[in-house]
């Protein structure tokens, strides 16, 4: 089976917000679905808390997935090794 799909960079790359969160356009995409207010979350790890909030109401698996993504992200970024 062949399957195929288009890469779109610019779609999948992160951009650094004016808040210093880097984000993809498809998060953005994702968060703005849920009028999950990024551009003011002070950190990362402030950004997870306001997700973690609205994920479990919403209990949908694209934004636990997200939720896992950032995480991950956040551990790597911001854990003293």
């Amino acid at each position: 089976m062949n399957v195929d799909y288009d890469v779109n960079p610019e779609y999948t790359m992160h951009k650094k917000l004016s808040n210093g969160i880097s984000l993809s356009q498809e998060e953005i995409e994702i968060l703005d679905e849920y009028e999950i207010d990024y551009r003011n979350a002070k950190s990362l790890n402030d950004l997870i808390n306001k997700i973690q909030f609205i994920a479990d109401d919403v209990d949908d698996d694209i934004l636990y997935n997200l939720l896992d993504v950032l995480a991950e992200r956040n551990y790597y970024e911001n854990t003293q090794k």
